[in-house]
């Protein structure tokens, strides 16, 4: 079952150091890990982007939450995002000079082998924020469901009578992993910091050996009381075998590489900033 799309704004803590791109040295302690990378909900001027590896950079065009887009990353422990901006100065024909400027960073810890990351854009600064959640196959195997919390209130989530807790701007795994095709009925609710508890959901859900479920809920602060808490769901299904990036062939001079095309349509609500 996929829930609706809806517009929102989410207060979330956090913020992201932006790392400095340096060439790697013999000696350093160098990362290999799958990069699944995807736009929480894209900027309304997406910015070409690239991924820094060693001097290379791996253009890419993210997806709008779903992780389609994986690039074999070997590199330093800070994986730099860049994105390409048009500078004031002009070469000698007059033509802007373009260049390739920090946008994000993702850490990749000694034992990450496969991370997906969210983009969460802010067009004001110029930046994006991310958010990094464990994809390998142990720590988060298929017929796994998560449940990621960016409310300011507890979520609790049933399924089936069981029930997990998820603290605000925190996250709690369901404990049974779905080996068979199951029709459960699911339940979720919030108990606010007042001590009000809502139930917002009850319905039935099936889940598969097959699939695994990142589901969010999100807060719409100053909403009414009916529309103040929301779902979003990523569902990544084993057949899907996502697309990997491969570094752009060497393209004639002064010419760019041509670059990948995102999926088209509306995109989910643009966040403050990532839990």
């Amino acid at each position: 079952m996929s829930f609706p799309r809806i517009l929102t704004a989410v207060l979330c803590g956090g913020f992201l150091m932006l790392g400095s791109v340096q060439a790697q040295q013999p000696g350093k302690d160098l990362r290999t890990c799958k990069l699944r990378l995807a736009w929480w909900s894209a900027p309304e001027n997406a910015p070409e982007l690239a991924l820094q590896k060693d001097k290379d950079r791996t253009p890419f065009a993210p997806d709008i939450m779903a992780l389609s887009q994986v690039i074999e990353y070997r590199g330093e422990p800070n994986a730099v995002i860049l994105k390409k901006t048009v500078t004031a100065e002009v070469d000698k024909a007059g033509k802007p000079i373009t260049a390739w400027i920090p946008y994000c960073s993702i850490p990749v810890g000694p034992n990450d082998t496969d991370l997906a990351v969210l983009l969460f854009p802010d067009e004001q600064r110029g930046i994006a924020q991310t958010r990094v959640f464990d994809f390998s196959p142990e720590g988060f195997p298929y017929g796994s469901v998560q449940l990621v919390n960016f409310t300011s209130a507890k979520i609790a989530m049933a399924i089936d009578g069981t029930t997990v807790v998820a603290n605000s701007r925190a996250m709690a795994r369901f404990p049974k992993v779905f080996s068979r095709l199951s029709i459960s009925t699911f339940k979720m609710a919030a108990a606010e910091t007042n001590g009000e508890q809502k139930l917002l959901r009850s319905t039935t859900m099936i889940f598969k050996p097959t699939a695994r479920i990142l589901l969010f809920a999100i807060e719409i602060p100053g909403a009414e009381e009916d529309g103040k808490y929301h779902t979003e769901l990523i569902i990544d299904n084993l057949g899907n075998k996502p697309q990997v990036v491969e570094p752009p062939a060497p393209g004639p001079k002064g010419k760019a590489a041509p670059q990948p095309k995102g999926k088209k349509g509306t995109p989910p609500p643009q966040p403050e900033a990532p839990l």
